[in-house]
């Protein structure tokens, strides 16, 4: 299954852009960022150990004469209840505030994805890509966006023989 595939390739790369990445988290010194797939697992949000968090999500495939082209969504979270002092430092003086935080992990994202643009031998990223945050954050959590487009693998009228084996492509 061609989204399924695509949005572990992505998992995978996010997760080699972050994996030396420790901050401090929720009363923890140095937590790593957590990558998920399309969702998190338990979605009460009563619990705030997510984060810091990558969501990496399909939201949809387009087909036209020229190809095909798949979107992802990439959701990223901190949290941080330090905000930010006048200095641009957190609240308490003590280091980076929780959107210094967001915009490190956005942008390790986005520096891996852009060196790295043909995942699994068969996804090419498609520019422009698009990361973004939101003016108004939920304080004491903080998030990021992106949207990405890859060209996928078109089907034709020439492989009806093979539908099945196709169809039946899984994820190791």
């Amino acid at each position: 299954m061609t989204p399924a595939r695509l949005v572990q390739a992505v998992t995978a790369e996010i997760k080699e852009a972050v994996k030396d990445y420790k901050m401090k988290a929720e009363g923890q010194e140095d937590k790593a960022v957590s990558v998920y797939t399309q969702h998190i697992p338990d979605e009460d949000f009563q619990d705030d150990t997510y984060y810091p968090l990558v969501i990496v999500s399909w939201q949809g495939t387009e087909d036209s004469e020229d190809g095909s082209e798949a979107v992802i969504g990439l959701t990223f979270g901190v949290y941080g209840e330090d905000g930010q002092g006048a200095d641009g430092e957190g609240a308490d003086g003590r280091g980076p505030g929780a959107w210094q935080d967001l915009l490190s992990i956005m942008e390790r994202v986005r520096q891996r994805l852009l060196i790295f643009r043909l995942l699994d031998k068969r996804f090419r990223l498609i520019l422009p890509t698009k990361f973004e945050t939101i003016e108004a954050q939920p304080v004491p959590f903080w998030f990021g966006y992106a949207t990405l487009r890859y060209q996928v693998a078109q089907p034709d009228q020439h492989m009806d023989a093979d539908w099945y084996k196709i169809t039946e492509e899984y994820i190791k």
